[in-house]
């Protein structure tokens, strides 16, 4: 009525226009119920559940953390690169002219991120748990822990070779039953030294039962690289994760993923890579909730995160495999 009479209007019509508003209001209201559920200031914070499954996604100790992240280019959930062209030939007393040309132009790359999406958790008081900070972070953590799993297993497999392929400075070393896993290593060393790799970017994820057979070895040593992660072992820095490659025994090819583990034909893989020849990116990260579900009888929410994990050129990839 206030705003009305300020702009010149009858009492009767101020009463009208307000009807109206508180109308449209509810419609809204009601609109929004049937499509997500609940109404309005009826759900959880996403942005409070979405910044604490963000917080330091990859651990310390987690070889992702030492990928190149390309996130900042995400746009639209994808990632928008261009592949260089060739690399130019250095000609020395050179007489002959006119002298010759590569194509140096750029090739348009689009990466698409995958969708990961959690499976949704029931719980009976989630309003209260998202006041709790100690209680919501548990329930964060087992999302954000799966979501990682999963990145993880994608990322790692992405980053080994596909194959022993000198012409792609790929490299898979094939070990016995009593071979040392320690001079596996050493050999992999020569060969990205042989590649002209970055010496300073090499880095290498372990497998459990290579880096039980590496204490096996040598105690001292194996203590050594475990001190801390990241710690350099002949020239890689060294992670460690149980979700990698498994590779057929006798010829070394990497199988499809997902392939179920079967000991009579297939061996695990330690895997090596450069950091800059490799990628991750996130992009969007969704929260969904609904309270009260008449189906579940409890309140439910779920996260929906947008990432891809890949190499660039699938070179300078290694494995062992035993």
């Amino acid at each position: 009525m206030f705003i009305a009479l300020v702009l010149g209007y009858h009492g009767i019509v101020a009463f009208a226009l307000f009807g109206v508003l508180v109308n449209v209001l509810g419609i809204v209201q009601a609109m929004v119920s049937a499509s997500n559920g609940f109404a309005l200031f009826d759900g959880l914070a996403a942005q409070v559940w979405i910044s604490d499954v963000m917080q330091q996604f990859y651990p310390d100790n987690h070889f992702l953390s030492a990928v190149r992240d390309l996130s900042s280019l995400v746009d639209a959930n994808t990632i928008n690169l261009a592949d260089a062209g060739a690399d130019p030939d250095v000609l020395v007393n050179n007489t002959v002219y006119p002298v010759g040309m590569v194509d140096a132009s750029d090739y348009p790359l689009a990466i698409p991120l995958k969708t990961y999406d959690t499976k949704n958790s029931v719980v009976r008081n989630a309003v209260a748990i998202e006041l709790a900070y100690d209680q919501r972070a548990l329930y964060v953590q087992k999302h954000q822990k799966a979501m990682l799993k999963r990145m993880g297993m994608d990322a790692a497999w992405a980053y080994a070779p596909a194959a022993d392929d000198a012409a792609k400075s790929n490299k898979v070393i094939i070990l016995g039953a009593n071979d040392s896993v320690v001079d596996a290593v050493i050999d992999m060393q020569a060969a990205y030294g042989n590649y002209d790799a970055d010496a300073e970017d090499r880095i290498i994820i372990f497998a459990p039962n290579h880096l039980a057979q590496i204490a096996k070895e040598n105690k001292v040593l194996y203590k050594a690289i475990m001190a801390e992660p990241g710690s350099v072992f002949y020239g890689f820095k060294v992670y460690a994760y149980s979700k990698l490659p498994i590779y057929v025994t006798a010829t070394g090819a990497k199988v499809p993923y997902g392939t179920a583990f079967d000991p009579a034909i297939h061996s695990q893989s330690s895997v090596c890579f450069l950091g800059s020849e490799v990628m991750k990116a996130m992009g969007t990260m969704e929260f969904y909730s609904r309270l009260k579900d008449p189906e579940a009888r409890g309140d439910i929410f779920g996260y929906q995160a947008r990432f891809i994990a890949s190499s660039f050129r699938n070179k300078y990839l290694g494995a062992i495999v035993k």
